[in-house]
């Protein structure tokens, strides 16, 4: 849920308008297609879901959850896509820059190994790339590393206005997570808890 919060977090701030209908294709079938699922429906009007999985089993179990398409190929998939987000374990390039169109701003949330890519180098190196971590992803994220592609900036910079947003031909948010959301996550779960407890106590005096 933490890593679904922060692809939403960053999405609110780099797509330009939310609040329009929206294609979102999730490229992996597991519990991090389901939470960034959940997550971005709280920050955009998703119309269409599409969604491929290795295992066409899979695919078609994540869709029926959200009342989505399980598609045969990633091409499919991200056919006229406003949002893609790729949660699979994949060591190669899984999504090509050919199949995604103009303006469609992608959460790249796995491959984070240094030799590890989910992302054609070529569609990295013509996107606006925002990151969580700049030392992390310079060091852990093979999408980065491996294509060599310019940083742009953190998403913290955007959120707190250091940097204005920049939209080349495509936007990439590479997340691998921090200590601090860990953290911040854990005290909304620890102040809920609280809040319910007190809450409940009260009702029973």
């Amino acid at each position: 849920m933490r890593t679904g919060a922060a692809s939403a977090v960053a999405t609110k701030h780099i797509v330009e308008d939310c609040s329009k209908p929206i294609k979102l294709a999730l490229l992996g079938a597991g519990v991090q297609a389901l939470s960034h699922y959940q997550a971005l429906k709280v920050v955009t009007n998703i119309s269409k879901v599409s969604v491929w999985s290795r295992t066409m089993e899979r695919a078609v179990k994540c869709a029926e959850e959200i009342d989505g398409v399980a598609c045969l190929t990633v091409k499919e998939a991200v056919d006229d896509a406003d949002i893609i987000v790729t949660v699979t374990s994949s060591p190669t390039p899984i999504l090509e820059k050919t199949w995604v169109k103009p303006g469609a701003h992608i959460n790249a949330v796995e491959a984070c190994r240094s030799n590890w890519q989910e992302i054609d180098p070529e569609l990295m190196q013509c996107s606006a790339v925002y990151v969580d971590s700049r030392a992390a992803a310079l060091k852990e994220s093979g999408d980065v590393i491996m294509s060599n592609a310019e940083v742009y900036a953190e998403i913290g910079e955007v959120i707190n206005k250091s940097k204005p947003v920049k939209r080349d031909k495509f936007t990439v948010f590479k997340s691998l997570g921090l200590g601090i959301e860990d953290a911040v996550a854990a005290k909304l779960v620890y102040d809920t808890h609280m809040a319910n407890e007190n809450a409940t106590g009260e009702h029973k005096s």
